[in-house]
């Protein structure tokens, strides 16, 4: 990873200013109203009838509508570090943030690439969150790669910053880890359409979870948020993996740890489109397709190392490549 320069900040703002006090009333001569003045308005307002007067919502259904309720999630036996990759997200990080302290982790940590809005001042007004901030933009990737370094859970959750998802969502990859998954994917697969009408991207993820001979997790992969590792699995891949999702995927399949699918969290719908991540051919496309293609280079030479692939089956592969391709 090329070498950065970043500020760690682990102190919060100072706290928000209490409200003032309010001030008292009770003139003296509101005291000495004529008892025949006073019985006349209560005549009058008995005459009228009492408008029905409406019940408040009981705070469970405040709590149903908001989101805020006393949650209740399984004890975990780790301790739960969550790593969140954001630019210029000043909107959503604080509602996110919100959500992710109802998982009481060990630590938050927030990676702020190269923003030019308040997404550092709104980060820092959250206690538990240490605030990484990189000036220029390295890429979300980058970002969970230095936040996975920084961390000291025995449960990492990765997160952008681009979408408030809601605890109770967040908690199901999290118990998956704590109960023995070493990767906990995001299943997408029922949100997206069939492999003849799916986009580039979708294709290169079923085809390397093929290849790796997982098809059952089909379109899912460490490209996608939320997903949760195991710290078994990020000592065994390597942090720096971890700015390549597809690549570190297939070392973890191939190291045979446990990957498995968690829960499913529509970031299709919430992610936030930004001019290079919108169109046939964009620039965050070329990137993930690359990145897949460098997974497929590791699994070949995996297998070419341990004789589970020879010279004679490459050029095997590249005759038949070579016939398709003129067809």
């Amino acid at each position: 990873m090329a070498e950065r320069r970043v500020t760690l900040s682990g102190q919060p703002l100072s706290g928000r200013a209490s409200a003032g006090g309010r001030g008292t009333k009770g003139p003296a001569a509101s005291r000495n109203v004529s008892r025949a003045s006073a019985a006349k308005r209560m005549s009058v307002r008995r005459s009228k009838p009492a408008a029905p007067r409406r019940r408040a919502p009981s705070r469970s259904k405040r709590d149903a509508v908001s989101g805020r309720g006393a949650q209740t999630f399984p004890v975990r036996r780790g301790a739960l570090s969550v790593i969140i990759s954001a630019r210029n997200e000043e909107q959503t990080l604080p509602k996110l943030l919100e959500q992710v302290t109802r998982l009481k982790p060990l630590e938050i940590i927030v990676v702020l690439n190269g923003c030019s809005d308040r997404s550092f001042q709104r980060s820092r007004l959250c206690r538990p969150a240490t605030v990484v901030h990189i000036p220029e933009s390295a890429g979300h990737d980058v970002g969970r790669s230095l936040g996975a370094k920084l961390s000291r859970g025995d449960i990492l959750l990765f997160l952008d910053g681009d979408m408030v998802i809601p605890a109770r969502q967040l908690a199901d990859f999290v118990t998956a880890v704590d109960g023995g998954v070493d990767v906990a994917l995001n299943d997408l697969d029922h949100l997206l359409p069939p492999f003849g009408l799916s986009d580039a991207v979708t294709r290169c993820k079923l085809y390397l979870n093929t290849v790796l001979g997982r098809s059952d997790l089909g379109v899912s992969s460490m490209t996608a948020v939320p997903h949760a590792l195991s710290r078994r699995a990020l000592e065994r891949i390597g942090c720096r993996e971890l700015m390549v999702p597809p690549k570190a995927l297939a070392l973890s399949i191939m190291a045979q740890l446990r990957v498995e699918k968690a829960g499913t969290v529509d970031v299709i719908r919430h992610n936030r489109l930004r001019q290079g991540n919108t169109g046939i051919g964009n620039v965050m496309e070329q990137l993930i397709v690359g990145d897949h293609a460098e997974a497929l280079v590791q699994v070949l030479a995996q297998h070419r190392a341990g004789g589970q692939l020879s010279e004679g089956d490459l050029q095997h592969r590249r005759q038949l490549a070579a016939w398709r391709n003129a067809l």
